[in-house]
């Protein structure tokens, strides 16, 4: 009896010991900065999007071969377990996704240490920066119109350039569309998404996640509003075109929800 006594004593006190380190092992790593890895894999409407191959039919009973998906990301914020929102530097915020350039990943550094659950970020580049003008923003905009995301300086940037060929039921033969979100002199399409992580992303000075987003490419045609290509053709028939006006509009409200989050991998990428 006293020995199995003394046995869980000693138990009691290594596993107290144990605790204590780990708590003081995990107080102490939670200091510092670490890094935090997004990688954006790019779907239609489930489907993994291959460019110029494969095609895809919508709600609208339109299909579509895709040749060109691109967009900027921005202004990211990302949102600890306690609600506390860490802002990234706004000057190293504006990224490029290109599924023809193969940029699917962004690397966020100096994020302080904690366990983070949402991210916030921008869909294109907001009024702010572009108002700062282009020799404040020089080197990303070189780096936007090297990837077919700008029209002129004084038009600004393209928010997402998606392009491809179509058909549909009412047109003869096949198509080509372009879908050109970005702002104007009229209307603000800069956008703002909230994402919500499926399990935690725990940032450390040695154990940096990457989180695994899910864009959806059908939402911007076929999202909680329909645009149909086939109502957007030119005066010659030959081609659809959205890049202004109420469908514009339309499609800025369609993008807020075409992200999401399917995983996030404790120690890395592993996509």
């Amino acid at each position: 009896m006293i020995f199995s006594i003394k046995n869980k004593v000693a138990t009691l006190a290594l596993l107290t010991f144990l605790t204590s380190c780990s708590s003081d092992d995990d107080s102490q790593m939670a200091s510092g900065n670490g890094e935090m890895e997004l990688y954006f894999d790019n779907s239609v409407n489930g489907d993994n999007l291959i460019l110029g191959a494969s095609t895809y039919t919508n709600s609208n009973n339109e299909t579509l071969k895709i040749n060109r998906f691109n967009y900027i990301v921005s202004n990211f914020v990302l949102i600890k377990e306690d609600g506390t929102e860490v802002v990234y530097d706004k000057e190293s915020s504006y990224f490029i996704i290109s599924e023809e350039a193969q940029l699917n990943t962004i690397n966020l550094e100096n994020i302080p240490a904690g366990k983070y659950t949402k991210i916030r970020f921008g869909l294109g580049v907001d009024q702010q920066r572009y108002l700062q003008g282009e020799t404040a923003q020089q080197s990303f905009w070189d780096l936007a119109d090297a990837n077919n995301m700008t029209w002129t300086w004084s038009t600004g940037y393209r928010f997402i350039n998606f392009e491809g060929t179509f058909t549909a039921p009412t047109l003869t033969g096949e198509k080509t569309f372009q879908v050109h979100q970005g702002s104007n002199t009229a209307t603000d399409n800069y956008r703002e998404i909230t994402v919500t992580l499926p399990n935690t992303a725990r940032v450390r000075t040695n154990e940096s996640p990457s989180v695994h987003f899910i864009a959806d490419a059908n939402k911007i045609l076929d999202g909680n509003s329909k645009i149909k290509l086939s109502e957007a053709m030119n005066l010659a028939g030959t081609s659809a075109s959205v890049m202004g006006g109420e469908k514009l509009m339309t499609i800025a409200g369609n993008t807020t929800s075409m992200f999401v989050v399917d995983h996030v991998h404790a120690g890395g990428a592993e996509h």
